[in-house]
């Protein structure tokens, strides 16, 4: 018998674990204020979060750095 699998599961793992990870973070941000629904995800904000998300950052760590001030 053929089991249709979910869509998840064909995702590469490094996707798996980015999407966690942004949804972490997004939940984070929410909880202390940073943000508020709706936000925009857009292509130059994923690939901001995508690089601490490489760098190796906690999500509150991004959540931080992307909200935090420039010194």
């Amino acid at each position: 018998m053929y089991m249709h699998d979910d869509a998840s599961n064909a995702l590469p793992q490094y996707v798996i674990e980015l999407r966690a990870w942004l949804s972490d973070w997004y939940d984070h941000a929410f909880n202390v204020g940073y943000i508020r629904p709706p936000f925009t995800l857009d292509e130059a904000i994923a690939d901001r979060l995508e690089g601490y998300f490489k760098a190796g950052l906690a999500p509150a760590e991004g959540a931080m750095a992307f909200f935090g001030s420039v010194h």
